[in-house]
């Protein structure tokens, strides 16, 4: 008999213990605020969806300084989570507050220099380009250290050629509830 209430015990447990841990894939199941949609895809959504508004201002100058292009744009997409708010209140700088047609904003201004080296695949010596990104890495349950596009804009694609510099101004608003 003692045998027995064990075994039933410990199926007990095992039940409890297995139907209460919540399932790593989880967050890939919920509708709204995850970061991924499934296992390896993440969840972007266009900015008009959210709280933001995502300006891209994309220069390109040669190696002598001159100006080769200016692309820019302002239909941007992103995670709608937690994080893409950590990132903008924490690792983009500044917060200012602004008013645009009576409507509070606050407004971060980001600017990057990417080396040409990093956008061209394969060793080539020139490449067109139209995705820009705001990427953060670091670890998340369940995927390991990915490295995420918080925030990205597709710009009219650029040319460029080795020597460029390619800097990159991000302008993203966001409503003050």
């Amino acid at each position: 008999m003692k045998n027995s209430s064990k075994i039933v015990l410990g199926c007990i447990l095992t039940i409890l213990i297995t139907c209460s841990v919540k399932s790593v894939d989880a967050d890939h199941h919920l509708s709204g605020n995850s970061i991924f949609k499934d296992l390896t895809h993440v969840n972007l959504v266009d900015e008009w969806d959210s709280e933001y508004q995502i300006h891209l201002h994309v220069e390109v100058r040669n190696a002598q300084g001159q100006l080769v292009s200016i692309s820019e744009d302002s239909i941007g997409r992103l995670i709608p989570h937690e994080l893409t708010d950590h990132v903008f209140n924490e690792k983009l700088g500044k917060i200012e507050i602004v008013t645009t047609d009576n409507i509070k904003y606050e407004r971060v201004q980001y600017a990057n220099y990417i080396p040409v080296e990093e956008l061209m695949p394969n060793s080539q010596t020139s490449h067109f380009i139209g995705l820009w990104r705001i990427i953060m890495c670091g670890e998340v349950v369940g995927h390991g250290h990915p490295c995420l596009p918080i925030f990205q804009v597709n710009t009219p694609h650029v040319f460029i050629t080795e020597g460029d510099v390619v800097t990159l101004h991000w302008t993203i608003l966001r409503i003050i509830n």
